[in-house]
């Protein structure tokens, strides 16, 4: 109680036991009473558990540990991760997507994992086009923003319909390295000079000039032996 005089509060009286608070069992639920077998039967057939799921991503995938928190955070996640793993056989590159570009897009668009639009498989063949050459990183985020716009066209439709596959004929690549070299004299003589990043404006121009469309690893590579000569 609270003494208005003193300014202090006084306790009343003590609760120490269950009786004290009047527990007593509801007359309307009925007991029950599951057998072992039952018991065992939930156990063996529960999903494999977010923390299951980690530790095998750590220690099987080599993920980072926040790599597989974030993925094993969301269901729906975590088992485009599993599919689209499979199926194209590159954990990594699937993970690095799904927690870099379509995390980021869900994020502009407010949206959840669970309201990803596209499949597993469409994913899948995104991170396979990009390994065999077919499309740059560039072009894939593209193809990427499309799919969440469409989910009923796959990647390779999205190419071919946009024209955007990569260019990897040498002729065409050398032709656009010439082009660059002759528009840009002073970054081959800040790169003949020893700054590296001059490389890297030229190969972002040459980029520019395609459009994304050019192969990355083609135009490092015939810049360098175009400004050794």
């Amino acid at each position: 109680r609270w003494d208005d005089v003193s300014g202090k509060t006084f306790p009343m009286r003590d609760k120490e036991d269950a009786q004290d608070y009047r527990y007593f069992p509801d007359p309307d639920l009925v007991a029950i009473r599951l057998s072992e077998e039952y018991i065992e039967n939930i156990k063996n057939n529960l999903p494999e558990l977010p923390e299951s799921r980690k530790e095998r991503y750590l220690n099987e995938y080599g993920l980072t540990l926040k790599e597989a928190n974030i993925l094993t955070s969301s269901k729906h996640l975590s088992n485009m991760f599993e599919s689209a793993s499979d199926i194209c056989g590159n954990r990594k590159a699937v993970s690095n997507w799904l927690l870099s570009d379509v995390s980021k897009i869900l994020n502009e668009k407010e949206l959840e994992p669970d309201e990803i639009p596209f499949s597993a498989e469409s994913l899948a063949e995104l991170v396979t086009l990009i390994d065999k050459g077919t499309i740059s990183s560039a072009i894939a985020k593209k193809v990427l923003i499309e799919m969440f716009e469409d989910s009923s066209k796959m990647p390779s439709k999205i190419i071919e319909e946009k024209g955007w596959i990569q260019i990897s004929d040498e002729g065409a690549i050398k032709e656009v390295v010439l082009k660059i070299l002759e528009a840009n004299p002073q970054s081959i003589a800040d790169y003949k000079g020893g700054k590296e990043k001059a490389l890297g404006f030229l190969v972002g121009q040459a980029m520019k000039e395609t459009k994304g469309k050019a192969n990355p690893q083609m135009l490092n590579k015939m810049f360098v032996e175009e400004m050794n000569k």
